[in-house]
């Protein structure tokens, strides 16, 4: 999970959540499976639905997320890399 404690908060900078994973569980993997989870202010929280990343390679983890938006990204098993949002 990412951040380890607490949320991350959606900027300006982009109304994406971008993952970059550089290696996955063991190197025996050539993807990671990503979701994000979104909790609002109001109403209750929601995951999208896992995707597949490629490891090396910058993908879409969520889209069209609203500036402040709180939100964590689960990996299915244990991953190293980069997240832009």
């Amino acid at each position: 999970m990412w951040p380890a404690s607490g949320y991350a908060y959606a900027t300006s900078n982009c109304n994406d959540i971008n993952v970059k994973p550089s290696i996955a569980a063991g190197g025996g993997f050539d993807f990671v499976p990503v979701r994000t989870c979104f909790y609002p202010t109001s109403g209750s929280s929601y995951c999208n639905a896992y995707r597949d990343i490629t490891v090396g390679t910058w993908s879409l983890a969520a889209t069209d997320v609203k500036d402040g938006t709180r939100f964590i990204v689960q990996f299915q098993f244990s991953t190293k890399g980069s997240i832009a949002y």
